[in-house]
Parts: C-alpha cells; structure tokens; sequence
C-alpha cells in the first residue's frame, strides 16, 4: 500500500512556501508511484481468452408454457414460463441446467424493443429462476425471441427459443 503524508499548508511565510513546494512534489511523485504500481498490477503478458460458445438444438415446435429441452454436446437444458406470459405482467421463469451464470435476453426480429435484459438467480443443483416483465410493442406484435446465454467454466452455450406473449 502506497501512503502519502499531508500537512496543512499557508502561503503567508516564504517557509512555508518552500514546504508547500516540498510537500507537492512529494505528493506528485506518490501519485506517479502509485499509479505505475496499479498500472503494472493489471498488466498482463497473455491477452484475455474468450470461452468458445456452442449452440444449443431446440427442437421444432418448442412451446415454452409447456416447457422446452435444448441440447448439445454433453449438456441438455429444460427451461419453462411458470406463468403465462402477458406484456406488462411479470412472468416467472425456471431453468435447470449446470452453469455458472445464466443471462436471459428477449428480442423481436426487427423490432427495437429496448434492453429487455435478466440475469437469473439460482445455482446448477436448485436451478435458476427469474420474473421477467416485458413491453408492449407498439406495432401490436406478439412474437418475441428469448436468447439464453449460459456460462461454465470451460465454455458459453447460447440457445434461442422463440415464444408468444399471450393477450
């Protein structure tokens, strides 16, 4: 830890002055150690790795009131709308798969419809739950998109399931 002492100081006296002067230079240079000191502690020769992402199958006709099962190499994941989902009402949501984080994000094909994005709590044993509250679209569709993003400590999955929110 980088410590910087500080003494009040006046300009009425030309010795308090050159203590003035003294003690600024003394905190530039601990501003200037300590800032190469955070600069080195977060350099790293090795370039961050991103985890390779594989996609998930979801079989045709998926309806995710009934409850959906996406698969792929050595992982399968069950995910279901607890509720029915209604714009403007919050609708839980339950997954069950192994991973570290679960993020889910909901889209329209073609349609800004904002930041619709939910990081579910939960773990790989009790699985993962959310409530999700998503807008009216002013064009009056229906049809959205949910993209799972899963991560593990070796790789990401990403599965897209789309759904109809109910009126």
């Amino acid at each position: 830890m980088i410590m910087c002492a500080s003494t009040p100081s006046t300009a009425a006296e030309p010795v308090f002055q050159l203590v003035d002067t003294v003690i600024t230079r003394a905190r530039l240079r601990c501003l200037a150690y300590g800032l190469a000191a955070i600069l080195a502690a977060g350099c790293d020769d090795k370039p961050p790795t991103a985890l390779p992402v594989s996609v998930l199958d979801v079989p045709a006709g998926c309806d995710l009131a009934q409850g959906c099962r996406a698969t792929g190499e050595r992982i399968s994941l069950q995910v279901q709308f607890d509720a029915p989902a209604v714009a403007l009402q919050p609708f839980p949501i339950s997954l069950h798969i192994s991973s570290d984080t679960v993020m889910l994000t909901f889209s329209m094909r073609g349609m800004d419809m904002g930041l619709n994005r939910y990081r579910l709590s939960g773990n790989a044993r009790s699985g993962w739950k959310g409530n999700v509250t998503l807008p009216i679209c002013v064009s009056g569709r229906s049809d959205w998109i949910a993209l799972f993003e899963l991560t593990t400590a070796t790789r990401k999955y990403q599965v897209q399931m789309p759904f109809v929110l109910q009126k």
